[in-house]
């Protein structure tokens, strides 16, 4: 036979402990209901106006009964048998709706006693020798504990409706205190890129023109010796990472200024058409791609703040660029519609898929499939919108997938 060895001390103690543990969270728990409970209590009765507390109630019921028996009595000959009890029954209805519970028991009570002195014949009266005075006033009794009963849920729904409200409230002050925390380090995070984009931005400045200072004076001369070839190249990469970093970092002071509500608009009489045929150039002769202009009319005039608008052109040119083959052509076009001016830049890449064509304006969101192929930090659409919503315009995506992206901005005439 197998014996089942027992428990050693020390697993046997493990498994005490465990549940002496268990069974006193379970108390604690059982206590902080029960003080939850009587601190919804007192704050339930708290709210109710004096005249509507419990101890009126219990003070009140007593002339309200004999008020009503001394009516019964006085109309007793014109009355059936079955009234004194049904006018009694409204007194403890009238007792529960005012008073709640305890006052409607004890006015029960006063009631039983008066229907059984004044009511009951003496021989069936209440008493240890006989049970049918019980009998009779036992139909009192039920709808009396009804009434009671319906009164006791009303006052629990109403603590249940109370503690509700409070939990919500705590629930609300919650996530309050969580949403300012929330918003401190928001706005800690935009201080701390503000500040390091502006110390970064010096040092920076330093390297990129000793690397332009250098390049001039390699360029003077009429022959490079081949180690000299090899620095005039090193120059020219540190040059174009530090134009990019540079890049990169005023993109990082316009999404602090951004944030902190500091953009200044100055709005001024703008030629759109202009604007675009200037960043075109510049970004032909940045990439040597070919980028293609409509443009209905010579001068496309709105009040605006040219350099923030050639700065949602740049960054919707330059994106077209990024995300299509270097083969292909990009489009700028505008139009001008009733009070609005139209302006359309048009890539032939892969596209966008309809999931993420609201996701692409959100700050630091970059597509999944582009992460790893292009650089960047998902800054210049996030900027685009702002931009463009300050100066009351709007802005969307139309793309399919294989077929390229179109990407719309309105903004009004005036």
């Amino acid at each position: 036979m197998k014996t089942v060895s027992p428990k050693t001390g020390p697993v046997k103690r493990a498994e005490d402990e465990q549940a002496r543990r268990a069974s006193s969270g379970r108390d604690r728990l059982g206590r902080v209901r029960l003080s939850k409970n009587a601190v919804l209590r007192r704050e339930y009765r708290a709210q109710m106006p004096w005249w509507r507390r419990p101890a009126v109630g219990f003070i009140l019921t007593i002339p309200i009964v004999a008020f009503l028996t001394a009516l019964i009595v006085l109309l007793q000959k014109a009355l059936t048998s079955d009234i004194p009890g049904a006018v009694l029954l409204l007194a403890v209805l009238f007792t529960a709706l005012i008073w709640g519970v305890g006052p409607a028991l004890f006015s029960l009570l006063l009631s039983v006693g008066v229907l059984d002195y004044f009511f009951v014949p003496p021989s069936l009266r209440l008493n240890i020798y006989t049970t049918h005075g019980v009998l009779r006033l036992i139909p009192f009794m039920i709808c009396g504990m009804i009434i009671a009963f319906i009164t006791a849920q009303r006052e629990y729904a109403r603590l249940q409706a109370l503690a509700a409200e409070y939990e919500a409230e705590e629930a609300a002050q919650e996530l309050e205190e969580s949403n300012r925390k929330l918003q401190e380090a928001s706005d800690l995070k935009d201080r701390f890129l503000s500040i390091a984009s502006h110390e970064l931005k010096t040092p920076i400045t330093a390297i990129r023109g000793q690397a332009q200072l250098l390049l001039r004076r390699l360029a003077r001369e009429r022959e490079l010796l081949p180690e000299m070839q090899d620095v005039y190249q090193s120059l020219e990469r540190i040059n174009e990472q530090t134009k990019r970093l540079t890049a990169l970092i005023d993109e990082l002071l316009d999404v602090s200024v951004i944030r902190s509500g500091k953009v200044e608009l100055h709005r001024r009489p703008c030629d759109l058409v202009a604007l675009c045929r200037e960043v075109i150039d510049d970004q032909h002769m940045l990439s040597g791609r070919t980028i293609i202009l409509h443009s209905p009319c010579e001068h496309l005039t709105l009040y605006a703040d040219c350099e923030r608008l050639a700065q949602v052109i740049i960054n919707l040119v330059s994106n077209a660029l990024k995300y299509s083959s270097p083969d292909s052509e990009v489009e700028v076009g505008m139009s001008q519609q009733e009070q609005w001016v139209r302006l359309e830049v048009i890539d032939h890449g892969k596209g966008i898929p309809k999931e993420e064509q609201d996701r692409i304006f959100e700050t630091f969101y970059r597509a999944p499939d582009t992460r790893s192929s292009v650089k960047g930090l998902g800054l210049g659409l996030a900027i685009t919108r702002d931009i463009v919503e300050r100066h009351k315009g709007r802005i969307w995506c139309e793309s399919e997938p294989g077929q390229g992206s179109r990407f719309v901005v309105e903004l009004p005439l005036e």
